[in-house]
């Protein structure tokens, strides 16, 4: 394996793990608008700027997965290592299971928001 290969997969990598991080944030932020006690009938204006965000750092992760399978395929079989192929999966599978997340958080949402408006009128 060249170096340059090992430090661009590093540095894929790390990127990868801060947009989860990220990503994993913005999911605190976007569970607590379900938790507001007066929740609003209809999506706020932050609450729509979160949803884009992690909308964009799922395209941005997806982009990077592709980079990094890119990358291995690239390899020799020789080179390409068990780890990186582990890694590589660990990426899709959070990816994965962060867009099976939002999706539950984005009906939890919904069904609180529901609920409000019910009481309400």
């Amino acid at each position: 394996m060249s170096s340059s290969t090992g430090t661009g997969w590093a540095q894929l990598r790390q990127q990868a793990r801060t947009l989860e991080t990220q990503t994993e944030s913005l999911f605190h932020t976007y569970s607590q608008f379900a938790q507001i006690s007066n929740i609003p009938p209809s999506p706020t204006e932050e609450q729509k700027q979160t949803e884009s965000k992690i909308n964009e750092l799922f395209e941005k992760r997806e982009t990077l997965i592709s980079q990094l399978t890119r990358l291995l395929d690239s390899e020799s079989t020789l080179t390409a290592s068990a780890l990186k192929q582990n890694n590589l999966s660990r990426h899709r599978e959070v990816l994965q299971n962060d867009r099976r997340e939002f999706n539950s958080l984005k009906s939890t949402l919904q069904s609180a928001r529901q609920r409000a408006n019910l009481l309400t009128n």
